[in-house]
């Protein structure tokens, strides 16, 4: 216990002393602070779970509220973006009633509707009652073709409706950028936020010339945005480091091409879990935001999401 509470003590001071010497001089607590990616589930409903794996001892095993929001609002998250990681279309309306009480602090779903649907507009409107509903993420069992014109059209009807779309690489490398890239340029009105740094495989090492071509060409879409989420579970090393020239190259590259307008943060929360608390991730993260100075971290934590999820923030 006593070398925990000194490991958290470390990352808490790390962190005061970055944004303390950062390009703002001072220390000023953020507007709003916005974890745009996590999941909640309950592995001992009697549903088909897809996700997690049932071989995932930290993961496979109930994640709801209760546990989420203790956590992240001691580390100052005021507002917050589930994803559904389910395929289930009626997962969708479960997470929303799930947190229909804390209204307040659950603002957004990105949720899971399966873009071959050919009903796909009608269930979108429906979710669309409920206004925390403001993407989909594309995600199904088997493989999505972007460029089959069922699923172009299913992401032109996002667009007209004003709901953003979320794009897991999922560690697809250069090829899952191209696909998306190519969606991006065919549909330019939509709004397109990828997951995870792009799927990237965090190794402490720069980026190879193909990786960077790609996110050069992706990043030229001013209608594309990247979360910086998910650092743990795409390090290579496991459990992950937590120091942050492990994943620096990378983020610097992130920064480099979409700036501090397009950039957004996300935990990823459970995932987290393999390495360390919430806590500790969110002081990782804001070792690389921080020293981007004051208005980075506003637009990074809040601006840059209410913008790409059309966010009502109070």
């Amino acid at each position: 216990m006593m070398h925990r509470l000194m490991k958290r003590f470390c990352f808490l001071l790390t962190v005061v002393f970055v944004v303390g010497f950062s390009q703002a001089g001072e220390i000023k607590p953020v507007k709003h602070l916005i974890d745009t990616h996590i999941h909640l589930y309950d592995t001992a409903r009697d549903v088909e779970i897809t996700w997690p794996p049932a071989d995932d001892a930290v993961l496979f095993k109930p994640h709801l509220p209760a546990e989420y929001s203790k956590e992240a609002k001691a580390a100052g998250v005021s507002g917050v973006v589930i994803v559904e990681a389910s395929n289930n279309l009626e997962d969708n309306r479960w997470v929303l009633d799930l947190v229909k009480e804390d209204a307040d602090f659950y603002i957004g779903l990105v949720g899971n509707v399966d873009v071959y649907r050919e009903d796909f507009e009608t269930q979108i409107n429906n979710l669309k009652q409920d206004k925390r509903f403001v993407g989909v993420r594309a995600r199904r069992k088997g493989d999505i073709d972007y460029s089959d014109k069922r699923v172009l059209e299913s992401l032109r009807i996002l667009a007209k409706h004003d709901l953003t779309m979320d794009y897991l690489t999922n560690g697809a490398g250069v090829s899952g950028i191209e696909k998306i890239d190519a969606v991006a340029k065919a549909i330019p009105e939509l709004q397109i936020v990828v997951n995870h740094c792009l799927g990237y495989n965090f190794d402490g090492k720069a980026p190879d010339a193909e990786w960077i071509d790609a996110v050069k060409s992706l990043a030229a879409n001013k209608n594309v945005y990247c979360k910086i989420s998910g650092l743990y579970q795409r390090s290579v090393t496991q459990p992950a480091p937590q120091d942050p020239k492990h994943y620096e190259a990378v983020l610097e590259f992130l920064w480099q091409n979409f700036g501090q307008e397009r950039l957004i943060y996300g935990s990823n929360w459970p995932c987290t879990k393999h390495t360390d608390d919430y806590a500790s991730f969110l002081a990782l993260v804001d070792q690389f935001i921080s020293g981007k100075g004051q208005e980075a971290r506003e637009r990074f934590y809040w601006g840059n999401a209410a913008k790409a999820y059309r966010l009502r923030l109070k």
